[in-house]
């Protein structure tokens, strides 16, 4: 396949990822409100863990002609980002969880304390459905699916030259 091709098709793919990310996004349950059972946006990581590996392929084969003095380079500099971003969504996450539980009680007959650390506790919960589906996010997951296209890449080059 020609790299212009492989190009446009990665661009449509991560059209697609940006447009589950938005719709995550979306579905977070208002805290003042009070949801049902089940979080539909989970279906969307299904989804987004089978892009991973088409993503994996197509900057393999974008980056055939790239010099590995620039592998290395992004090998070693993206993990850096990614710590920084994580990092920050964490710290973004402990400081929603806290405006979450603090809504949850101020609001008179909504629960208490388990109730609040309830629908707060992991980031699978619908409540914090704006944590895992964010721009923030949404840049991890094209850095890592960068980073191990050039993991792979590096050990394809280094397998080769070993022979």
């Amino acid at each position: 396949m020609n790299k212009k091709r492989i190009g446009w098709m990665m661009g449509l793919g991560f059209g697609v990822c940006a447009g589950i990310f938005y719709l995550g996004n979306l579905m977070t349950v208002q805290p003042e409100d009070i949801s049902g059972n089940g979080n539909p946006a989970l279906i969307g990581l299904f989804l987004l863990f089978f892009f991973i590996l088409l993503f994996m392929l197509g900057w393999m084969e974008l980056m055939v002609n790239v010099r590995p003095r620039w592998l290395w380079g992004g090998f070693l500099f993206i993990p850096v980002l990614l710590v920084a971003a994580y990092q920050y969504q964490v710290n973004e996450f402990h400081r929603y969880r806290t405006y979450v539980t603090d809504i949850v009680m101020n609001q008179a007959g909504r629960g208490g304390l388990d109730y609040a650390n309830s629908i707060t506790g992991d980031v699978f919960s619908i409540y914090m459905n704006n944590q895992l589906f964010n721009v923030n996010t949404f840049f991890i997951y094209v850095g890592l699916t960068l980073w191990i296209g050039i993991a792979l890449m590096l050990l394809n080059l280094t397998s080769q030259s070993d022979r």
